[in-house]
C-alpha cells in the first residue's frame, strides 16, 4: 500500500512543528533530522521536539503503520521517543503508541528503552539489572498507574547508537512493535483506535511520573541534569494506511 507520508528531511517541509525548550536545539544536517538537548540544568526543562498536530488538529486516525530511522548519539538522563500520541499529559487520557527512552539519577523503575501502549510498557532494553527491575515491579502498582506488560527485555543487545529501523503498526485494539523488521512487543487496549493522534520525536532531559493525589492528575516532569549534549536523529519517517486489526 502507498505511504501517505514519507518525510526524509531532503528539503525544509512546512508539514512539521518544531520546537524546542531552554537549553535544546534542532537543525536539519545532510538530510537528516537532529533534535539535541543538553547540556542541561537539572531545575530547567529542556526539550527538543517535532511533531504534526496540535491538541485540536490531530491529523490521524487509526489505522496505520508507521516507520523511522532513528539513532541517538549516547547515553542521555531523561526521556525520548518516537511514535504516535494524542497529546495529552493527564494521567487518564494520555495514550501514545511508541518507543520510549527513559534514564534518571535517582530511583526511577522504569529505566530503559520500551514499547509503550497507553499506560502499559514492554521492556525492549533494560539500563539496570533485571533483578532490579523485577523488584521495582513489584512496588510500581503502589507507586504510579502504570502497568508492565513483561518482565523480560525483548532484544537487550540493542544499541540505541546505531541505526535502525522502528516500526509502529497500529489498530483498533492495539499495537505491535518492530525494529529491524523482529517484532519487539505486542500488546492489546480495547481503546487503542478511539483517539486521533499526532507524529511525535522528541529528546528531553525530564522522566515522567504521576504523583499520587496531584491536582492536575497529569504527569509530572522530573528533571535531569546532563553535563554533554545529546541527539536523537531521525533519516526517515513513513506512515502507510493498514487494514490490519
Amino acid at each position: 500500500m502507498e505511504a501517505c507520508l514519507f518525510e526524509d528531511f531532503e528539503s525544509p517541509s512546512g508539514r512539521w512543528i518544531w520546537r524546542k525548550d531552554n537549553y535544546a536545539s534542532y537543525e536539519v544536517l545532510n538530510s537528516v533530522a537532529r533534535l539535541c538537548s543538553g547540556p542541561s540544568e537539572a531545575l530547567y526543562y529542556s526539550n527538543a521536539e517535532l511533531s504534526d498536530g496540535f491538541f485540536d488538529d490531530l491529523p490521524w486516525t487509526c489505522c496505520a503503520s508507521v516507520e523511522f530511522k532513528v539513532r541517538m548519539t549516547g547515553s542521555h538522563f531523561g526521556s525520548a521517543g518516537w511514535g504516535l500520541w494524542n497529546h495529552s499529559m493527564r494521567v487518564k487520557q494520555s495514550f501514545p503508541i511508541w518507543f520510549i527512552y527513559l534514564m534518571a539519577h535517582g530511583k526511577y523503575p522504569l529505566q530503559g528503552f520500551f514499547a509503550q501502549l497507553g499506560n502499559m510498557f514492554y521492556p525492549i532494553k533494560l539500563f539496570q539489572p533485571v533483578t532490579l527491575y523485577k523488584l521495582g515491579l513489584t512496588l510500581l502498582p503502589f507507586l504510579a498507574p502504570v502497568k508492565i506488560a513483561s518482565s523480560r527485555p525483548s532484544m537487550q543487545d540493542l544499541d540505541l547508537r546505531e541505526w535502525h529501523e522502528y516500526k509502529v503498526s497500529w489498530h483498533s485494539k492495539g499495537a505491535r512493535f518492530f525494529i529491524d523488521g523482529v517484532e519487539v512487543a505486542t500488546m492489546k487496549h480495547s481503546k487503542a483506535g478511539e483517539q486521533r493522534r499526532r507524529l511525535d520525536v522528541w529528546i528531553d532531559n525530564s522522566v515522567f511520573y504521576p504523583f499520587r493525589g496531584d491536582a492536575g492528575g497529569v504527569y509530572r516532569h522530573v528533571t535531569q541534569e546532563n553535563r554533554v549534549r545529546t541527539c536523537a536523529e531521525v533519516d526517515f519517517i513513513k506512515l502507510t494506511p493498514s487494514s490490519f486489526e
